[in-house]
């Protein structure tokens, strides 16, 4: 079935589901992940506890089973038609596709807190990105009232990935800010991670966070770990890997950790150095104002396919390493910054302090409108 007579069908469905009242509900959808985000929670929390009346409804459901994300669209088609405000995380079928109600507000709260390399429109008809005939097809990431961006740095970047004027951009930092400068929070984490893994306890510890590459360069990536792993001293250092949950590597050194327990946002906070390669919890980790490095091992081969927003070789707030024994020894001669690291985070994470309480107030006052 083409995706116009899907689309032709599925508002005819949909109008009949728009016949419903709509009600004082914000309803959140991602297909993310099965669960609901950090952020999303927090958003949640704060929502009731500003207004008891609103209701929250979560939908978040990863496209694993075609067959079963049909029946999961028409639930969303459902909320959407009766909730005032979607807050969405990415792409979303329903909101791109479908014709709303004029009432209904759509916020674009995207899953990464800044923009580091290139996404959405910015990579039609690359290798990493999809077809401009199917962007246009699927009118991906049409619909949005707001979109959220976490400094004025990141605007023109967002909104070339989202194909709006930078007047649809708004600045306001997500809720997981609020997260990662609670000391309490960062403290609570450790012992939580300390409890399943004790031995982190015993020597400084080395968190490592490489980024989602398409299966061309899973050897080379595989490759890459297993040459960092060798050239740690593991009797000096903790090494943990935390592989992104769309990537499938097998690792099975006995002597490092690969977490599935905890998320990536959580583990950096038993991180006395933490290692990158592009990944946007770059932002996350600058936040934590830790020693960063940045293992770039296939630098010109990411930037002629992908590329990035931002100069990395120029901004990247510490050393940046092509090989894994340049890694060892930036950590072993303390070849960092956190001054430098500390102005990234500041230039691209423009609001830092009550981050949940301001979104919530401004998705509140949208939801009146």
């Amino acid at each position: 079935m083409s995706i116009k007579i899907a689309t032709f069908f599925l508002n005819l469905i949909y109008f009949v589901i728009k016949l419903f009242p709509t009600t004082n509900k914000v309803t959140f959808i991602s297909r993310q992940s099965n669960s609901p985000s950090q952020d999303a929670l927090m958003l949640a929390k704060e929502l009731k506890d500003k207004n008891s009346n609103i209701k929250v409804v979560m939908l978040f459901k990863k496209l694993d089973n075609k067959i079963v994300y049909c029946f999961h669209i028409i639930k969303q088609m459902y909320h959407i038609a009766t909730s005032k405000t979607v807050i969405l995380d990415s792409y979303c079928i329903v909101i791109s596709l479908l014709k709303h109600k004029n009432d209904l507000k759509v916020v674009q709260m995207w899953h990464a807190l800044g923009a580091l390399k290139r996404f959405g429109y910015s990579i039609l008809d690359e290798e990493e990105g999809s077809s401009s005939k199917l962007a246009e097809m699927m009118r991906m990431h049409k619909g949005y009232d707001v979109i959220f961006t976490s400094s004025e740095y990141c605007k023109e970047s967002f909104a070339e990935a989202f194909g709006y004027k930078s007047d649809k951009l708004k600045v306001m930092s997500l809720p997981r800010v609020d997260l990662l400068r609670s000391s309490k929070y960062q403290a609570t984490k450790r012992d939580e991670i300390y409890t399943v893994y004790p031995q982190l306890k015993e020597k400084e510890t080395i968190v490592y966070a490489p980024t989602f590459r398409k299966s061309d360069l899973i050897v080379s990536d595989t490759n890459a770990i297993k040459k960092l792993i060798n050239e740690i001293d593991k009797n000096k250092y903790n090494l943990v890997i935390k592989v992104h949950p769309l990537t499938n590597l097998e690792i099975t050194e006995e002597r490092i950790i690969v977490d599935n327990c905890f998320s990536t946002l959580d583990m950096l906070s038993v991180a006395d150095y933490i290692v990158l390669d592009y990944s946007a919890i770059l932002y996350e980790a600058a936040l934590l104002n830790k020693p960063l490095f940045f293992y770039a091992f296939d630098l010109d081969e990411y930037t002629e396919k992908r590329n990035f927003y931002i100069d990395y070789e120029k901004e990247m707030p510490g050393a940046i390493c092509k090989n894994a024994n340049d890694v060892t020894k930036s950590i072993e001669n303390k070849i960092y910054d956190v001054s430098k690291v500390k102005n990234f985070a500041d230039k691209y994470i423009q609001n830092q302090e009550n981050c949940t309480s301001e979104m919530v107030e401004y998705i509140i006052q949208l939801m009146g409108k």
